[in-house]
């Protein structure tokens, strides 16, 4: 295995084999993916994409489709395409189809009321974590309009400031509450839910709304039943978007633009099952494996020079990193080489003014995943010329460094570049990058040999969250004997 610091010239690769410019390429009707500015070999590239590497990719492609079970540990298929589908019926069991058609109907139906400002509905209080925030925000931010009825304020993380100064400038006769939860279990948005549910009054039960796969615990937190949005128990928290957790987004974005965006996403699906080597996710998929594998790099810096993307990075540490941090093989076996790479990033030129130094003349190299988009928002065109300007340049001098007499004006370069460019960030090219990028996931778990549908590491973590929160209330005993002390120093110090 190469170390990380002493990869392949990529500059070297770049001038003696002019073609890569033009093979290492792959291209949609939306975007344009270029590798060619990484360490694998044009000769390697072509060989990966030949038919007869990828018969292993085809045959799983094929049974996560099927409905096979993909996830052994919690035996369950991965149906999330079925989500976006126009005919889930082609991909869910009939019971399953008929529950996400009439869920989505009903999503459809009431983002559209919220849209167009025919509820009194002014704010949407979205509760949600993990899965059930990161992509609806994501998306609502991509894709807003500007011009909806409603604007949706995302509550994650547990911070009492945060809701309660929310909560004083609120109207709760023109506030709604959505608590988008898979298990309508997770502490912290139940938490919230329930302060939102007690501020909005016994009038508020209908401006009340749960995304949820289990009915029944969100009938016991006291939402009426028209008022549930259900989808199958096999869809994945970091997969689950396209479901009725996408409601809140929906509203923000209006109906079409969110059915624009499905029909983005079904799009990559049907190019995966019908020509996988011409798939952007492939292509992900192949090269993520050479950089963490063969190149021994252990991070992946996700840096959009459209503003619109600016929260693709913060989505994608959950999808690569709950998805692929596993030790073991789908046999149990343990795994020696690396598996997820920590991911990083945010909004390009913002980070130039911080962690861009460290990229540039810092001791490690650090693959970077730089995108944007022909056309920028809505603003003057020369402000889309100066992202674009700011993307070449950064992805020129990463790659090429600079030579200087004064050492400390130098910059090594030799750092792994992959660019994804867009016609435009609009619904369907956001509905397309994502569901590549849930692709390219699920190719790289096939590769590695690992599940990347479960996540036992976070339900161990929330196990012994509970236990402490016990422990700090007086009951129980604390699980940590080496953490004795600090419990004792907060409960002296909680009076």
């Amino acid at each position: 295995m190469l170390h990380k610091n002493n990869t392949p010239d990529i500059r070297a690769l770049l001038r003696d084999e002019p073609g890569r410019t033009s093979e290492m390429v792959c291209s949609t009707s939306h975007w344009r993916l270029d590798a060619s500015r990484t360490p694998l070999k044009l000769a390697d590239w072509r060989t990966l994409f030949d038919d007869s590497c990828n018969d292993g990719l085809r045959r799983a492609v094929a049974e996560l489709f099927s409905g096979a079970i993909v996830n052994p540990s919690e035996n369950q298929p991965a149906l999330h395409m079925a989500l976006r589908a126009g005919q889930p019926g082609g991909i869910a069991a009939a019971a399953d189809a008929a529950i996400i058609e009439d869920s989505r109907q009903r999503l459809l139906d009431l983002s559209g009321r919220l849209y167009r400002g025919e509820t009194p509905v002014k704010t949407i209080l979205h509760a949600g974590i993990g899965g059930s925030d990161l992509g609806p925000r994501l998306v609502a931010d991509a894709l807003d309009p500007g011009d909806g009825a409603v604007r949706v304020e995302w509550l994650a993380t547990l911070d009492s400031r945060r809701i309660s100064r929310l909560l004083d400038r609120l109207d709760p006769e023109t506030t709604a509450l959505v608590a988008a939860s898979k298990s309508f279990s997770t502490s912290e948005t139940l938490s919230q839910a329930a302060v939102i549910r007690d501020w909005l009054g016994a009038e508020g039960v209908q401006r009340t709304w749960a995304a949820t796969a289990n009915v029944d615990r969100a009938l016991a937190f006291g939402v009426p039943e028209e008022n549930i949005l259900a989808f199958p128990g096999w869809t994945g928290g970091r997969f689950s978007l396209w479901s009725s957790v996408g409601l809140s987004a929906a509203a923000r974005i209006g109906p079409d633009r969110w059915q624009r965006m499905l029909a983005g996403a079904e799009q990559a699906d049907k190019l995966l099952t019908g020509d996988l080597t011409a798939s952007p996710a492939c292509a992900l998929a192949r090269v993520l494996d050479w950089l963490v594998r063969s190149g021994g790099f252990d991070t992946l810096g996700v840096v959009s020079y459209d503003p619109a993307l600016r929260l693709l990075a913060e989505y994608l540490q959950q999808l690569v990193m709950e998805s692929l941090g596993k030790s073991v093989d789908l046999s149990g076996a343990p795994i020696s080489a690396h598996t997820s790479p920590l991911v990083f990033g945010g909004a390009g030129t913002d980070l130039q003014h911080s962690l861009f130094q460290a990229l540039h003349q810092g001791t490690t190299r650090h693959p970077m995943l730089l995108l944007g988009s022909v056309k920028c928002g809505e603003g003057p065109d020369a402000w889309s010329r100066d992202q674009l300007s700011h993307l070449l340049g950064q992805a020129s001098a990463l790659v090429q460094g600079k030579p200087a007499e004064d050492r400390s004006r130098a910059l090594p370069g030799n750092n792994p570049v992959v660019l994804m460019l867009a016609r435009a960030v609009e619904p369907e090219s956001v509905g397309e990058l994502l569901a590549n990028f849930e692709h390219a996931v699920y190719l790289l778990g096939v590769i590695w040999g690992v599940n990347v549908f479960d996540q036992w590491g976070v339900e161990e973590g929330k196990r012994l969250a509970a236990e402490f929160g016990s422990v700090l209330d007086g009951r129980g005993q604390c699980p940590d004997s080496s953490l004795d002390q600090t419990v004792d120093w907060i409960r002296r110090r909680d009076v």
